[in-house]
């Protein structure tokens, strides 16, 4: 199988908080966990299963190299999502990432080392 990623996904056990854009009846949700990350998007575990293509909108605390946490917010397309056992491993793209938040991205990525 030929590995179609542009960017080396990173393990990530963090929580997560999240929302669907376009739907205002959406409201703030605390997944379980974020599993892995890169900068091109993450995989993380939601309790309801998204059809392909749903926006949504991450706020991910980010620590840094020199220990202070960051809070950043992030777009994301839903791209694909798996059966678990009590959630779904549902895995994201990034879109519109900001340049600020590329570059702390990039930080927490060097944070969490190969």
């Amino acid at each position: 199988m030929i590995e179609k990623r542009k960017y080396p996904r990173y393990e990530a056990r963090v929580l997560v908080r999240y929302k669907k854009l376009n739907d205002p009846s959406s409201s703030w949700q605390i997944g379980p966990e974020i599993k892995n990350i890169s900068l091109g998007g993450l995989l993380f575990s939601a309790y309801e299963k998204m059809p392909v293509g749903t926006l949504l909108i991450f706020k991910l605390q980010i620590f840094m190299e020199d220990s202070s946490v960051k809070i950043i917010e992030l777009s994301a397309k839903v791209v694909g999502a798996e059966d678990g056992i009590v959630s779904y491993d549902t895995r994201v793209a990034f879109i519109e990432l900001s340049n600020p938040n590329k570059v702390f991205l990039k930080q927490f990525i060097k944070y969490l080392g190969p």
